[in-house]
């Protein structure tokens, strides 16, 4: 069980508490058991979600009482008034409108129906205030107290992104240094894709820290540049660049064509690719001039591209091939 966990159990026995306090002692409703019910469901995973749940809240169990309500007016039977309101809580609740709270409209009828009169009209009114407060006191609860962030695991999904890129760049660059390597080029190809998971894990992280940072006093943005995007972008790129290694190890009909001087040279443009990618995260001085260093390998290849070119074709189509999804990896980071 995780910290966030237990602390928003927490807040949510503690919103149940004071709602149910605050509805019984201060302001003397009967039965105020909305009051408690609706603040636990508002200590949501983010006060951005509290808030935009706390009205879909209020709406649900609005209709859920105004059902209860006229079932039981209309049906004298009380089993059947019951099916009849649930029935039609449950068709209502799937209304988009709702949210996650539809569901609760054919519980919150069950809940009326059978606890409390729902035929009075005073308690329907008490109904909706307990819904209301209740709903107010888990949202404060939630946005005030430890509101929940997810800046650590963003930052932790990116830095585990940026490690496995780096390390299948450095494992390329080796299999062309020693092609008999004891993990060839297929493994690094399966590698970089099965690397796809890292993406999206970082790329939900991301999408939570940022709708946790919404309507949040707690704000702990990672930058205004966030790494992570330009490292799932470069990702494509990657697999890319296993591919045209594995082809070169396989001698395929792709590249027979780069000589070892050039294959040697490709692997030290992937190792300053793989320092870009470490660094990207920090960003500043040392990042740039690791870009520009890389950028100074990708102009010496393109150089010898176009002295070769004439001499030796099939190099020179082999080596182009091969620098593409380099030079674009490297400005996907630099972007």
């Amino acid at each position: 069980m995780t910290r966030r966990a237990i602390v928003q159990a927490c807040k949510g026995a503690l919103a149940a508490v004071l709602a149910w306090l605050l509805a019984a002692k201060v302001l003397g409703l009967p039965q105020p058991f909305l009051a408690p019910y609706a603040a636990v469901l508002m200590i949501e995973s983010t006060v951005y979600r509290s808030i935009k749940g706390s009205v879909q809240q209020l709406g649900s169990a609005g209709s859920a009482v105004l059902l209860a309500f006229l079932a039981s007016r209309l049906v004298p039977d009380t089993a059947a008034a019951l099916g009849i309101a649930v029935l039609l809580g449950a068709l209502l609740g799937k209304w988009s409108v709702f949210g996650d709270s539809g569901k609760w409209i054919g519980v919150t009828t069950v809940l009326v129906l059978t606890i409390s009169g729902a035929t009075q009209e005073f308690l329907l009114v008490d109904r909706l205030v307990e819904t209301a407060l209740g709903a107010i006191i888990g949202t404060a609860v939630n946005a005030l107290l430890l509101p929940p962030t997810y800046t650590r695991w963003a930052r932790d999904a990116t830095a585990d992104l940026a490690t496995e890129l780096r390390t299948v760049l450095n494992g390329l660059a080796n299999v062309l240094r020693s092609p008999g390597e004891p993990e060839g080029p297929h493994a690094w190809v399966r590698r970089s894709r099965k690397s796809e998971e890292l993406v999206q894990h970082a790329r939900e992280a991301v999408e939570w820290s940022n709708e946790a940072d919404r309507l949040s006093l707690r704000r702990h943005h990672l930058r205004d540049h966030d790494p992570a995007v330009n490292l799932r972008a470069m990702w494509p790129r990657l697999v890319q660049i296993a591919e045209a290694v594995r082809s070169c190890a396989d001698q395929g009909p792709v590249t027979r064509y780069p000589s070892a001087t050039s294959l040697t040279a490709y692997a030290a443009l992937l190792d300053d690719l793989a320092d870009a990618v470490d660094l990207a995260s920090e960003g500043g001085e040392p990042f740039e001039e690791v870009v520009g260093r890389t950028y100074g390998r990708i102009e010496q290849l393109d150089d010898r591209l176009t002295s070769e070119s004439h001499e030796n074709p099939s190099e020179s189509r082999g080596l182009s091939t091969m620098l593409l999804p380099a030079r674009m990896a490297l400005a996907t980071l630099a972007d």
